[in-house]
């Protein structure tokens, strides 16, 4: 799975008591493990599957993530998904075993937007190089 560039299907918030400052963005956006999360449910209308969404992360090609998806599991379950959660972009519904994307907001969706662009710009020099 390649970023997609696309990440119009994520609904963007405009609710001020979210994600404020660049300090906030830019520690979502530092683990490859959360940006592939993203990717992968900006791309979903409806709840998905943890297993399934390890499967998405551990074959994105973003960062230098290259765990299998047993290995990537339970670090989305302690780390990353909380860590989405804490920031109100994801609900995780442990019970369940699913995740689902919230409302974006507008400043994160476009520093988003831009690393989705860069990481498949970068992916596209990998494979013609």
């Amino acid at each position: 799975m390649k970023p997609s560039n696309n990440l119009n299907h994520c609904k963007t918030s405009n609710n001020r008591n979210e994600i404020v400052s660049i300090e906030d963005i830019f520690d979502v956006l530092t683990a490859p493990e959360r940006r592939a999360v993203l990717y992968a449910l900006c791309n979903q209308s409806k709840p998905i599957d943890v297993d399934e969404l390890s499967r998405k992360v551990a074959s994105a090609d973003v960062g230098n993530t290259r765990n299998s998806p047993e290995q990537i599991k339970p670090i989305l379950h302690h780390v990353h998904l909380p860590k989405l959660e804490q920031f109100s972009l994801v609900e995780y519904d442990r019970d369940l075993g699913t995740v689902e994307i919230k409302r974006l907001p507008r400043r994160l969706k476009r520093y988003l937007q831009f690393t989705a662009a860069d990481e498949m710009e970068a992916c596209l020099e990998d494979v013609t190089a």
